[in-house]
């Protein structure tokens, strides 16, 4: 029977390639998932084109029947204040947890959905992978657990128990520790439960290192191995179930080409009271930068003061001064954000 932890990874991942509106040679934020959110006040006159990270995570959660376990927020962070309240959140991730990025975690967010002691697999609405300052859509994402800008995790309560690597977890009741999982403790995802066979533990082996050679992930393994108590304690002589053969390689994708920078569409478009597709893209450069903080809920098409301070901020970063780190964008600030 699938878990709950199973159901959220399966929703995400049929989502991977999804793209938001293409329009007047740009990405722009409109999706499914802010059509299915609903509106935000401030945001164009359809009120939709807002950041849709959160929504995204939040459509998944409603999708897999579990929308209680996760927050129904766009704001990535009320999403961090959510887990937190909850008590809920650890800065080692677990499997279907909602990883939230940037300074105080309010920059971008994603669901986890499988990790080693170096890397976190992501599936993230309104990102990419081409290295471009445009969010177009959801992607499968590998990132560094100890990258700055991964903020930290909120757990959902699974009814099964939740997959994780913290330590603390470790014979908790409700948690599963595992110090490398692609999938939820007990999954036969990433193993062919058909079809086993019996390897002696050698001397100085650990289970990742039988897991590694298996070809298959440390939860996958301990699913086959009911017995095994605690995945840290294996002795010379132990007996360990793993699969007849190893699962056959996934191919590896074409890589897509990088868009080329769109060119500086003219200071008239940085200016109050302006409302285009060009504020929006500033703002998710800015955000891609570092600079989210300047922003309550994410960057919008509608210049306001959140827009000029984040500029300023990156301007005065270059080392520019006076006129040069005014807020406003001009031809150089432009050309150094869509890099």
């Amino acid at each position: 029977m699938s878990t709950q932890a199973a159901k959220v990874l399966s929703t995400a991942k049929a989502e991977v390639g999804t793209k938001e509106v293409y329009q007047n040679g740009h990405w722009v934020n409109a999706s499914k998932y802010n059509k299915w959110f609903g509106k935000i006040p401030g945001y164009g006159q359809s009120g939709y084109g807002y950041p849709w990270c959160a929504a995204f995570v939040a459509w998944v959660a409603s999708h897999a029947g579990v929308a209680s376990l996760y927050p129904r927020s766009a704001s990535c962070s009320y999403g961090v204040s959510w887990f937190k309240g909850k008590k809920r959140w650890s800065e080692y991730p677990a499997i279907g947890a909602q990883v939230f990025f940037g300074g105080g975690g309010g920059t971008h967010t994603g669901l986890v959905v499988g990790y080693d002691s170096k890397t976190i697999t992501t599936v993230e609405g309104n990102t990419n992978t081409n290295g471009s300052a445009e969010g177009d859509g959801v992607y499968l994402r590998k990132r560094n657990r100890r990258d700055a800008y991964v903020y930290g995790y909120g757990y959902p309560a699974f009814s099964e128990g939740v997959t994780t690597a913290d330590p603390k977890k470790k014979g908790k009741a409700g948690f599963h520790y595992a110090a490398t999982a692609t999938a939820p403790a007990g999954s036969s995802s990433n193993a062919s439960t058909s079809k086993t066979k019996s390897v002696v533990v050698k001397s100085g082996q650990t289970l990742g290192v039988i897991a590694a050679s298996a070809g298959v992930s440390l939860a996958a393994l301990l699913g086959l191995n009911p017995q095994i108590k605690n995945p840290d304690v294996i002795h010379p002589g132990d007996k360990v179930n793993v699969p007849a053969s190893k699962p056959a390689p996934k191919p590896t994708p074409k890589p897509k080409p990088k868009p080329k920078a769109p060119a500086f569409p003219g200071a008239s478009k940085f200016k109050p009271g302006q409302v285009n597709q060009y504020v929006t893209q500033l703002g998710q450069a800015l955000v891609r930068k570092g600079y989210g903080q300047f922003y309550a809920i994410g960057p919008g098409p509608r210049w306001t003061e959140a827009d000029r301070l984040a500029v300023q901020a990156f301007q005065r970063a270059q080392g520019w001064s006076g006129s040069g780190a005014d807020g406003y964008p001009g031809p150089q600030t432009w050309a150094r954000l869509m890099k």
